[in-house]
């Protein structure tokens, strides 16, 4: 399963982006033991003979983790920092971009009185522009990916191991991420008890207290 937080990327000339529900790359909590028990699965047998093996199986949203209101909070706090840190980039960012925007309707205006000097220049200030946008985004993005793993690379460590041992205690033995199987209609719920999403989140803040791991800022 893979972390469905995104990093923080700045979009396209402009800013710092809103989180999306995509898992960027990284870690990811290890296949193996995961969410709470359902209703006992047997597996097929084995190659070479032998009995088949009952599993436990259940499933998991990993996407929760990350709701503001009600996800895990050590991940909230660390991306909370990092776009503490990176506002600074990102207003730089709108500022450049409005700029852009403001020579683009001036070019408009000179282009509609045949002022063939002033519209190159207007035009070359307007490339210029651009080229400096492009750099300093990817500049920041380059860095907000590196910050990120280092600001939630242990929080995603320590959430696969918390992940292990709540599906251990709970004696299961195979997990399913719902986010991934249900897009793909590979998966139909048919009990819900089966998902222990929330009980996971609730049992790890409880275990691991948001204020007590908040990221310290290194800008």
């Amino acid at each position: 399963m893979k972390k469905a937080i995104t990093a923080v990327v700045f979009a396209a000339a402009t800013s710092l982006s809103a989180f999306a529900q995509q898992p960027a790359a990284g870690r990811t909590p290890a296949a193996g033991p995961a969410t709470r028990p359902a209703a006992p699965a047997t597996s097929a047998a084995p190659q070479g003979g032998g009995a088949a093996v009952a599993a436990n199986i259940a499933i998991i949203d990993i996407t929760a983790f990350g709701d503001e209101k009600a996800g895990i909070g050590r991940l909230m706090n660390a991306y909370a920092t990092l776009r503490r840190e990176f506002k600074p980039r990102q207003d730089e960012l709108q500022t450049l971009k409005t700029r852009y925007e403001t020579l683009g309707k001036e070019v408009e205006q000179i282009s509609k009185v045949s002022d063939d000097k002033a519209l190159n220049v207007k035009v070359e200030q307007m490339q210029t522009l651009e080229k400096e946008i492009k750099r300093k985004q990817e500049d920041a993005q380059t860095a907000v990916q590196k910050r990120e793993d280092e600001l939630t690379g242990p929080v995603w460590d320590d959430i696969n191991n918390a992940l292990r041992a709540f599906a251990g205690q709970r004696g299961i033995s195979i997990i399913l991420e719902k986010s991934k199987l249900a897009g793909n209609g590979l998966i139909f719920v048919v009990n819900d008890s089966v998902d222990i999403t929330r009980a996971f989140i609730a049992d790890y803040n409880q275990r691991n207290p948001a204020s007590a791991a908040a990221a310290p800022s290194t800008r």
